[in-house]
């Protein structure tokens, strides 16, 4: 007999062991089957982990048909294995069951009361509530602005007083912990007792309700973020959970993934759940329903290069769409939008640096199968070409310490004796940047209005630059470098008071952004209705998210809400903007929201053409380079 136990303490692994006298070939198609998960063993014992040993169950069947023998299961792992049986069996009743009707939610809104939830929800968020109450583990994909964090606590206060977790755990992005404070206040009638997780060494007090922390201490302090949720049947709720696409491939997903076997329940809420394409549902499927997330999703949606095909799309929708709920833009009722694309030639100097560059750049990656394999390489280019595009200044400089980790890179190394190096000596000197004179313009028409405006860049140098240049309009500004409050003296500029003060000082008429830093989780639709972007690279998710900043629920039906995107013409910018079309299209067919490509891009009589990154981005990178001496002059 083979026998096969789940460990949960700390990573989740399942150690399988040979008895004596089993066949030698049902023991090595298991050895097999599980190789890619093996970390460690001996000829007779192999620890395996758990998300592996998940995913090969078939395996042990056809071992019992084919060999003649049985793996036994020990009690966790027969518990384990019930729970992946009830959860399967909860999903189809519940897509059986067919849309609430109005006298079950008039019910759960009494039962929310009862268990001491203050906030009237709106009518599609108690419908979206009871669909995620009744699924075993639930995901929100609701657009951003939709009150999915309200939606999630009453799905919290209702799972509590039905006896089914009595923690919270949530895990999301810092600067979303703000909302996540104010709420927990405005909605209970007593607020459960929250502790932040500051990293390693944080004291979480016994009676501790509600934690909260982010992706990166999660992971840097995996064990006391576990032993919480092990303690006491948790719920535990990853926020803007698109941050872990990348699954057990980044150091982020792989905690999550393995935090996902200690919880009692898992919930998911992100706007922009495959900015890049179906495949970014696989993480996610997985978290909800560890082990099981080939039983839900189609084979097609695991090929990561397929994941914008037309019918890969199709059939990803078709199979995900019973286990989520989504509140489209168009659901929200909100007021219109205006995007304006001011595509512009750059000054002549730039334009020789931006060429020279191209031409620095052109032949390396002439051979595309070459390319594929430098992509680290490849988005340090494409960041020196945006900076280009932008402030050509910005390539003698490097990257900034607030900058977010994907965009580290040096300063463009020159020899001294090049051409290049002569454009950025004479630069400064002759000519300033187009994009941050329209900004300049921009800002000062716009308090001469009584006005704000919201200015976005990938590049905390931008933003440190322009701060300087607008500096009579006493900018906000916040990026990666700014502390969080609870990391900070009270002496200490914090992003929360940076946007406290750009709410409410009528003297600070801007606010520099980095979308990697505050793109999610903050709300500024009150006060701002403009935001400017002067670089976008090819994450969709930060584009989609950022505009949600200003543009959601609670705006007045007469307010118009401006995007302005600065383009260089025939740069980078172009094949940037091309992109960002694909991918949001592609997400708006994935999620049925229409709506989505309406109110999240310009139309075509706007102006649209056709990480800073990604794999499925070289080509249109490599298709920039070859054209660059074809740009307009």
């Amino acid at each position: 007999m083979i026998s096969a136990e789940l460990y949960r303490q700390g990573r989740p692994r399942v150690i399988v062991q040979r008895g004596d006298g089993v066949n030698s070939g049902a023991w090595a198609r298991l050895q097999e089957a599980l190789s890619r998960g093996i970390e460690s063993g001996s000829p007779n014992r192999t620890v395996v982990h758990a998300d592996v040993f998940m995913a090969e169950l078939e395996v042990l069947r056809e071992i019992r048909s084919v060999f003649g023998e049985r793996v036994e299961p020990g009690p966790t792992l027969t518990e384990h294995l019930r729970s992946m049986a009830s959860d399967r069996k909860s999903r189809e009743q519940v897509v059986e069951s067919g849309p609430a009707q109005d006298v079950e939610l008039d019910a759960l809104e009494q039962e929310l009361a009862k268990a001491g939830f203050t906030r009237k929800l709106r009518r599609f968020q108690l419908r979206n509530l009871h669909r995620l109450v009744s699924l075993p583990h639930g995901a929100d994909f609701s657009v951003p602005g939709a009150g999915k964090t309200s939606v999630s606590l009453a799905a919290h206060a209702i799972l509590r007083a039905r006896g089914i977790v009595r923690r919270l755990a949530v895990i999301g992005p810092i600067a979303a912990f703000g909302a996540w404070k104010e709420e927990l206040v405005e909605c209970f009638d007593v607020p459960p007792i929250l502790v932040i997780h500051t990293g390693p060494g944080t004291i979480i007090p016994q009676n501790s309700e509600v934690l909260l922390s982010n992706y990166n201490r999660t992971a840097n302090d995996y064990d006391t973020v576990r032993s919480f949720v092990a303690a006491e049947p948790t719920q535990v709720v990853l926020d803007e959970a698109h941050r872990v696409k990348r699954g057990a491939g980044g150091v982020h997903g792989r905690a999550v993934l393995d935090l996902a076997y200690a919880a009692r329940r898992r919930d998911v809420l992100t706007g922009t759940p495959a900015p890049q394409g179906a495949f970014d549902l696989v993480a996610l499927v997985s978290f909800l329903y560890p082990g099981q997330d080939r039983q839900v999703l189609p084979n097609a949606t695991y090929f990561e290069r397929l994941g914008r095909d037309e019918s890969v799309l199709a059939e990803t929708n078709s199979a995900v769409r019973r286990y989520f709920v989504r509140t489209a833009k168009a659901e929200l009722n909100l007021p219109k939008t205006r995007f304006e694309v001011v595509r512009e030639q750059m000054p002549p100097i730039q334009a020789a640096i931006y060429d020279a560059l191209l031409g620095q750049y052109r032949s390396s990656f002439a051979l595309g199968d070459k390319a594929r394999h430098e992509m680290q390489r490849l988005g340090r280019i494409v960041m020196y070409m945006l900076e280009a595009a932008t402030n050509p200044m910005l390539l003698t400089a490097g990257s900034d310490d607030g900058d977010d980790p994907a965009f580290v890179h040096p300063p463009l190394e020159l020899r001294g004796n090049e051409p290049l190096a002569d454009l950025l000596a004479r630069y400064g000197s002759y000519e300033q940047p187009w994009k941050y004179q329209r900004v300049a313009t921009i800002v000062e028409d716009a308090a001469a209005r009584g006005e704000k405006v919201l200015v976005w860049s990938s590049f905390v140098r931008n933003l440190k630059s322009l701060s300087r240049r607008l500096g009579q309009f006493q900018p906000a500004i916040v990026h990666g470098g700014i502390p969080s409050d609870e990391m900070a003296p009270k002496d200490v500029i914090t992003r929360e008071r940076e946007f406290e003060r750009f709410r409410h000082d009528p003297n600070c008429t801007v606010l520099l952004a980095n979308p990697a830093a505050c793109g999610e989780g903050v709300s500024l639709h009150h006060w701002c209705h403009h935001a400017v972007y002067i670089d976008r690279t090819f994450n969709a998710g930060h584009f989609l998210q950022s505009q949600d900043r200003i543009h959601r629920l609670g705006l007045k039906d007469d307010v118009l809400t401006r995007f302005t995107l600065l383009i260089s013409a025939g740069t980078i910018d172009d094949s940037v903007d091309g992109r960002l079309v694909d991918k949001v299209t592609a997400l708006a067919r994935l999620m049925d929201d229409p709506g989505l490509v309406q109110i999240a891009l310009p139309s075509a009589d706007e102006g649209v053409g056709g990480t800073p990154a990604f794999n499925d981005d070289l080509q249109a990178v490599i298709a920039h380079l070859a054209a660059g001496n074809a740009r307009p002059s």
